[in-house]
């Protein structure tokens, strides 16, 4: 009996040691985790590399230039007396009145708005070349009103045509010119009537 109470005595000792060496284990584990958790990162030395961070911190913080409504305008073509004198011409129309002098219509209600919105046309050179003519995007810039325009010059065709298009653009006041890209590149610029 002597005998059991000896192997219970130094059995219950040994767990007690078992256990403190896990729970140490189990400290010095997290210790190390919180260690390499909390070390400084290697930082990059090199001035050629971007650090990805910094850019998209950046990319976050600078917004987006807001974005204008616009819609092309159909039923309307290149008049017989339009005087197309550049490669691409554009034209900013404020009445009915003056857009008729340059672009005819083939719709019987094609008048847009005027008060709320640019009446833009776009026409160009008279060509042989089936040439398409597409309003990408209207955006906001600092000082002007950004139009971005892509124009695809395609097959060759049988007859001489004036290629245009004449489109709707939500009108903001507070600018004085609407600069025009074409196919990615800055062109031409023209001034904006204000209103009060």
């Amino acid at each position: 009996c002597a005998g059991d109470a000896y192997q219970t005595h130094y059995g219950q000792e040994d767990k007690k040691k078992t256990m403190i060496q896990m729970k140490n284990t189990v400290y010095l584990l997290l210790l190390m985790i919180s260690l390499i958790h909390c070390s400084t990162r290697k930082t990059e030395t090199s001035q050629s590399t971007t650090d990805s961070v910094a850019v998209d911190t950046v990319l976050a913080t600078t917004p987006a230039a807001p974005l204008l409504a616009f819609s092309p305008l159909e039923g309307f073509s290149a008049a017989n007396k339009l005087d197309v004198a550049d490669t691409v011409n554009y034209y900013i129309f404020s009445s009915p009145e003056e857009m008729k002098g340059k672009f005819a219509s083939t719709a019987a209600d094609s008048n847009p708005d005027f008060l709320i919105n640019y009446v833009v046309g776009v026409a160009c050179k008279p060509t042989t070349n089936l040439t398409t003519i597409v309003m990408d995007k209207v955006e906001i810039g600092a000082e002007s009103i950004d139009v971005y325009l892509t124009i695809q010059r395609g097959e060759k065709q049988n007859s001489l045509s004036t290629p245009a298009r004449v489109f709707a653009i939500e009108r903001r006041d507070g600018y004085s010119e609407m600069q025009f890209y074409v196919n990615g590149k800055k062109d031409k610029a023209l001034l904006l009537l204000l209103t009060e």
